[in-house]
C-alpha cells in the first residue's frame, strides 16, 4: 500500500465550494478516479477523505483523547466553545456523561405524548385533496418539539416566540460563515445578519436561565435536568456554559428530524408498495407513541431514509496523536475524514444502494461503521436516538391518517452545514378511507409541565 492517500491536486478554494455546494456528487466523481480515500486541498486545511470501511472502522475506534473537533476556531463565534460539539478530550467525556439522560430511555420518552400531540397540530390543518409542502410543515414539527422538548413551553403565545427566535437563528446562517471563516469579521454580509439573530436568542436564554434559577421552577425538560445536574467534581454548570449547550441543541437538533421526516414522505408517496406495507403495520397499533418506537417496518423506514439521505455528507476530526487508518500511517494534526453518503452507497454493503428499500434493515443488522447517519464511536450524536424516536412518532402518527402523493422532483442539497432537499417537497395528502383511525385531538398531555412565560 503507498505511504499516503493520493493528493487532489485542485485550488483549496475550489475545492472548498464543491464541498460547500455539491458534496455528495463531488465525492462521487473523486472516490471514481481516485479510489476510497483520498485527500482534499481545502481553505481549512488538507483533508483525508474516505469510504473505505476499514479505514471508518478504525476513526471511530479513537478515544476522546486521540482526537478532536475540526475547525473549532471557525465554528466557536457561532455555537460557543462549551457546548458538545466542540469540546474535546476529558471535557467532551463530561459533557456527554452530564448530558446523556434526557436522550435516551424515560426521560427521552416522556416526550412522546408531546411529539405526537405536535404532529396532530400540523394533521389538523391539512383538508382531504390538500397540497402541502412536507418540507415547511416537518420544520414547523421540528421547530415546536424541540423548543417543548428542551424548555417545556406549553403556552401557545410562548412556544411561538421561541420558535421564531430559533427559526431567525437558523434562517440567519450562512454556510460561508463555517467555510471561510473571515466571513464573520466583517461589518457587512452573513456575519451581522447571523450575529444579530444570535444575540436575539442570547438574550431570551439568559432570561429564561435567570428565571429558572431565580424560582427553582423544574419540569421533564431538558433545560430542567441541566440546572439540576452536577459534573464529577459536584460543580453545576454555568450560565454561558448552559447557553452554548442550548444554542447547539436548538441550532443543530432540529436539522435532522425536519430533514429526514420530509425525505421519507417523499420517498414513501413515490413507493405505494412500501407506504401501504408501513400502514397495515401501523393499523395494527393503537397509534402511541409506545406502539409505534416499537413497529419494526416503520424502524426500517427511519433507517433506510437516513442511509440514502444522510444529513451530514462528511465528518471531520483531527488527530491529536500519531494513528494508522486504513492501513495509512498519519502524524498529529491530521485532518481526517469518513464520507457516510459514500459509504452508504457501496454495494458491497448496500445492493442496489439507490433504490428505496427499508426491508434491507429487517433483513441484516449493520455495523456502526456501516451505517453513518449519526456519526460514531465516542462523537456520535447525542442525539440519535430522541431524533429517530421523533421520527417515528411523527411519520406513524401522520401516516395512520393520510395517504401521501409526491407532486415534486427533490435532489439533496447544502442548505446549512447539513444537507436538505432542493425543493419544498409538495404532496398531495388524502384522508384514509380504511383502516385505524386517528386518535381524536385531545388538550396538550401534562406529561411536561409548563416553566415558561
Amino acid at each position: 500500500m503507498p505511504n499516503s492517500p493520493p493528493f487532489v491536486r485542485r485550488p483549496a478554494v475550489w475545492t472548498s465550494w464543491r464541498v460547500m455546494t455539491d458534496p455528495f456528487r463531488f465525492y462521487a466523481q473523486l472516490r471514481a478516479r481516485y479510489g476510497d480515500t483520498f485527500t482534499l486541498h481545502a481553505v481549512n486545511g488538507d483533508v483525508v477523505c474516505s469510504c473505505d470501511p476499514a479505514f471508518v472502522r478504525d476513526v471511530l475506534k479513537l478515544d476522546s483523547t486521540a482526537s478532536r473537533p475540526f475547525a473549532v476556531d471557525a465554528a466557536a463565534p457561532l455555537l460557543g466553545r462549551n457546548g458538545l460539539l466542540l469540546l474535546a478530550g476529558d471535557a467532551h467525556r463530561q459533557e456527554r456523561r452530564l448530558l446523556t439522560p434526557p436522550f435516551h430511555g424515560r426521560r427521552m420518552r416522556a416526550y412522546g405524548h408531546v411529539i405526537r400531540e405536535t404532529a396532530e397540530e400540523v394533521l389538523s390543518r391539512w383538508t382531504d385533496g390538500a397540497e402541502i409542502s412536507a418540507r415547511a410543515d416537518m420544520l414547523d414539527i421540528s421547530f415546536r418539539v424541540i423548543v417543548r422538548a428542551v424548555f417545556g413551553v406549553v403556552d401557545d403565545e410562548a412556544v411561538a416566540r421561541w420558535v421564531q427566535a430559533v427559526r431567525a437563528l437558523v434562517d440567519g446562517f450562512n454556510p460561508l460563515l463555517i467555510f471561510v471563516p473571515a466571513l464573520q469579521r466583517l461589518p457587512f454580509g452573513p456575519g451581522p445578519r447571523f450575529a444579530a439573530s444570535r444575540g436575539a436568542l442570547d438574550q431570551l436564554l439568559y432570561d429564561e436561565i435567570a428565571a429558572r434559577r431565580a424560582s427553582g421552577a423544574r419540569g421533564d425538560d431538558i433545560l430542567s435536568m441541566m440546572l439540576d445536574a452536577a459534573y464529577e467534581g459536584g460543580g453545576a454548570m454555568t450560565d454561558l456554559q448552559l447557553r452554548d449547550e442550548l444554542v447547539t441543541l436548538l441550532f443543530a437538533g432540529h436539522e435532522t428530524t425536519q430533514v429526514s421526516m420530509a425525505w421519507a414522505l417523499y420517498r414513501l408517496a413515490r413507493r405505494p408498495g412500501a407506504l401501504a406495507r408501513l400502514q397495515a403495520e401501523l393499523d395494527a397499533t393503537d397509534g402511541s407513541p409506545e406502539a409505534l418506537e416499537q413497529a419494526p417496518y416503520l424502524g426500517a423506514v427511519v433507517q433506510e431514509t437516513l442511509r440514502l439521505e444522510p444529513i451530514v455528507p462528511d465528518i471531520i476530526r483531527t488527530l491529536t496523536e500519531p494513528r494508522t487508518l486504513g492501513g495509512y500511517d498519519f502524524p498529529a494534526g491530521t485532518h481526517v475524514s469518513f464520507l457516510a453518503g459514500l459509504v452508504h452507497q457501496r454495494e458491497d454493503l448496500y445492493p442496489e444502494p439507490e433504490a428505496f428499500r427499508p426491508e434491507r434493515f429487517l433483513e441484516r443488522k449493520f455495523a456502526p461503521h456501516e451505517f453513518l447517519s449519526f456519526g460514531g464511536g465516542v462523537r456520535r450524536c447525542i442525539g440519535a436516538a430522541l431524533a429517530t424516536y421523533e421520527m417515528k412518532v411523527v411519520l406513524g402518527t401522520l401516516l395512520r391518517a393520510v395517504d401521501v402523493e409526491s407532486l415534486s422532483e427533490e435532489r439533496s442539497v447544502r442548505r446549512s452545514v447539513a444537507m436538505g432537499t432542493s425543493g419544498p417537497v409538495l404532496l398531495r395528502v388524502r384522508r384514509r378511507d380504511q383502516g385505524a383511525q386517528r386518535r381524536p385531538l385531545t388538550a396538550r398531555s401534562d406529561r411536561t409541565a409548563s416553566v415558561s412565560s
